[in-house]
């Protein structure tokens, strides 16, 4: 189950039930749901689950990093006889009783002192052909030239070092110490030791070996590295432990090695990666189940999802309702219920407030209670009438002056409790609302997950269940279900969008949620029924957050004109045209669309085509969106952290660069702005593109990163 600090692992939970169907029991407010026996799941791939292939790397010292080589050149003394030469990696440098002309590979070693020498010959080094020629630097100090190579690594031990003069001593015949740094492949990625900062294709080498392990393991998840679709890393003090990102043997197939001494593998590949996980086997005979969860989301596809139910339904069957729970003669405390006793000498009000909010009417879909005849209140036994309901917080108003009585034509006194008193209030409030006005039918998605016993211990609740990304949404508006006939027309239908449609971005309005401050109290949110439409909260939905999203989708391209028209406000862009997409992600009036130029699109009505009432496609209008206009304000967060280059699929689950379920929710994904790569062209030659279409296309079909 979903519980802070543990969550399931691939494989590690059981199948949702098969063939949920979800439909109307023909009235307003009530769903039916029915699935097969999740326990008799037992379909496809054999009788082997298919596991994932490991390795471990373990740190068992301190690997090299790139080092340059250094030596020096010792003035022993002065003068330095004219004529007198020092050679470095082939470049002769002479001694002459004069100021040197600059870049003559000229030093005067006339003096007076050894350190002016020593001085001289660095400058002539720095200053000419030894530093031009890319063979080393030098710095002076006191009496000794310091030397370091240009070239990284081992190639500067290559450099020489030779005097004719024994006032000129050198430290060696050559440069020392120059070292390559130490390198971890996997697959086809190669990761390089260093000190400094963590780049790309490096790993830092720590104080503690395991601070080295730690790093490489960073490296290995970072999206930069190209690696996230090859392996996944995780660190125990020293030792990373790998796990293939594919299940089965193909896992075994991802290489390993090092040249460094002080990093210990496995093996020369992961291993232990059994099954096929093209076909991997649905079985769930081996687990206990104890029921299922229903989850339901009020705003499409991805969510966000609320359970349902409170326990593990153990039935075949559910019907989630619109829930108006009768309260009967709920006790009003004196101290704590009362909001006003009529204390203050200029409030006389007698005001309480109900435990249970929305106080609704009886019938409807969660009306709030707005009558006095919509709860029965009772003080010390006897029904008192009340003065005015407010359902959204709950508030009861009671009578707190005399009314005239027309039956008896008399006048009657206002009956007002004491704190002896016992005061009851039998009402309505709402326990579940399933919102369907304001074509929000086809925004309701259900999802059912199984639950079972835990066999391993580790969960706090000692259940385990199905991850939301396993379990297909299904929808009130499918009145039916998809056949292979469809399945494949909606592919092609996808499949013509991805050649030659726009990929953009899409904010669903929230219809649920926090209510926003800017209503400024409950009775101006019940009766105004507006928000601000400058808030920068809710952005003008009512709702902290405003739209939820955004989702990745293709619509149709731009075929209209796009004119700039002269209005009493001033000068605007109008453009607006109709589109299509796909049935998923379910889009409604009021969404809008931000596309990669920045622009941003208001939705208009949505027309579904269907085929026996299964959505194919979503036809609307979109209508280009002043700059001034409040959605402007909402974020597009994420995409500055977003690699470049890699090439990313509008659908996470058909990405070769993430590990995605196969019915995602929420709204962390994100496609574009991207640059193409294809790992086998090298990057020196590589055309880069925006779309893994236009890979596809200029790579013979090896866009997605092989």
């Amino acid at each position: 189950m979903s519980v802070a600090g543990w969550t399931t692992l691939p494989g590690s939970f059981p199948w949702p039930p098969r063939n949920l169907q979800v439909f109307s029991a023909f009235r307003v407010g009530y769903v039916d749901l029915r699935w097969d026996d999740p326990s008799t799941i037992m379909v496809g791939g054999g009788s082997i689950v298919p596991t994932r292939a490991g390795g471990t790397v373990t740190v068992t010292g301190v690997p090299d990093t790139l080092q340059r080589a250094s030596g020096s050149l010792t003035v022993v003394s002065v003068p330095v006889p004219v004529g007198a030469t020092v050679t470095i990696g082939g470049v002769v440098l002479t001694s002459v009783a004069a100021a040197p002309v600059p870049g003559d590979d000229t030093f005067d070693g006339s003096g007076p002192s050894a350190t002016a020498v020593a001085a001289g010959i660095a400058a002539a080094i720095n200053g000419g052909s030894v530093s031009g020629w890319g063979v080393a630097t030098a710095v002076a100090a006191s009496n000794t030239v310091a030397l370091v190579s240009v070239a990284d690594g081992v190639d500067g031990n290559g450099v020489t070092l030779s005097t004719d003069t024994p006032l000129v001593v050198p430290s060696g015949v050559t440069l020392t110490g120059g070292a390559d740094a130490d390198t971890l492949s996997i697959g086809l990625v190669t990761l390089s030791a260093t000190v400094d900062p963590r780049g790309p294709g490096t790993f830092r080498v720590g104080p503690t070996n395991f601070d080295t392990a730690a790093s490489i393991a960073d490296a290995i998840n970072d999206p930069v590295n190209h690696l996230t679709g090859v392996v996944v890393a995780t660190v125990s003090a020293d030792i990373v432990q790998l796990v293939a990102a594919v299940a089965g043997t193909d896992g075994n197939a991802v290489t390993m090695s090092t040249d460094s001494a002080h990093l210990a593998l496995s093996g020369p590949s992961l291993s232990n990666g059994v099954g096929d996980a093209s076909c991997p086997p649905v079985n769930n005979t081996a687990w206990t189940i104890v029921g299922v969860n229903i989850y339901r989301s009020d705003n499409g596809q991805r969510g966000p999802y609320v359970r349902v139910n409170r326990v593990p339904i153990g039935s075949l069957a559910y019907r989630d309702q619109v829930d108006n729970t009768l309260i009967e003669e709920e006790v009003v405390r004196w101290d704590g219920d009362w909001l006003s006793k009529a204390t203050d000498p200029n409030n006389a009000d007698w005001i309480f407030r109900a435990k249970f909010t929305p106080v609704v009417k009886a019938d409807g879909q969660a009306v709030a209670a707005n009558a006095p005849s919509d709860v029965t209140l009772k003080i010390d036994g006897v029904v008192v009438p009340v003065q005015a309901v407010f359902g959204p917080t709950g508030d009861v108003t009671l009578i707190n002056q005399r009314t005239w009585d027309l039956s008896r034509e008399r006048w009657v006194p206002p009956v007002l409790p004491t704190p002896q008193s016992t005061v009851t209030l039998t009402y309505r409030y709402n326990a579940n609302l399933i919102p369907t006005d304001l074509d929000r039918t086809n925004q309701v998605f259900y999802r059912v997950t199984t639950v079972a016993i835990d066999p391993t211990g580790t969960s706090p609740s000692g259940l385990v269940e199905t991850p939301l990304g396993y379990c297909p949404p299904v929808g009130l508006a499918e009145v039916e279900t998809v056949d292979w006939i469809w399945r494949e027309a909606k592919r092609r239908n996808l499949w013509i969008l991805e050649q030659g449609g726009e990929r953009v971005k899409l904010f669903k309005k929230k219809v649920s949620g926090l209510p926003c401050p800017c209503y400024l109290d409950p009775v101006t949110r019940e009766y105004g029924q507006q928000p601000s439409a400058r808030c920068v909260t809710c952005f003008g939905t009512g709702y902290v957050g405003g739209y939820d999203g955004p989702t990745d989708i293709i619509i149709a391209p731009d075929e209209a004109d796009r004119r700039v028209t002269q209005t009493p406000n001033g000068r605007r862009l109008e453009h607006q045209y109709e589109v299509w997409t796909t049935e998923n992600p379910s889009i409604t009036q009021r969404d809008f669309i931000v596309k990669q130029t920045g622009e941003r699109y208001s939705v208009g009505p949505v027309r579904r085509p269907s085929v026996r009432g299964l959505p194919l496609q979503q036809h609307f209008n979109i209508q280009y969106l002043d700059e001034q206009d409040i959605r402007y304000r909402v974020p597009v967060t994420g995409t500055d952290e977003l690699p470049w280059p890699e090439t990313r699929y509008t659908n996470p689950e058909k990405s070769a660069c993430v590990e995605a379920d196969p019915y995602p929710t929420g709204f962390d994904y994100q496609a574009t702005p991207m640059g193409s790569e294809v790992p086998r062209i090298p990057d020196g030659r590589e055309i880069r593109g925006r779309t893994p279409v236009w890979a596809n296309t200029t790579y013979g079909g090896k866009g997605g990163g092989t």
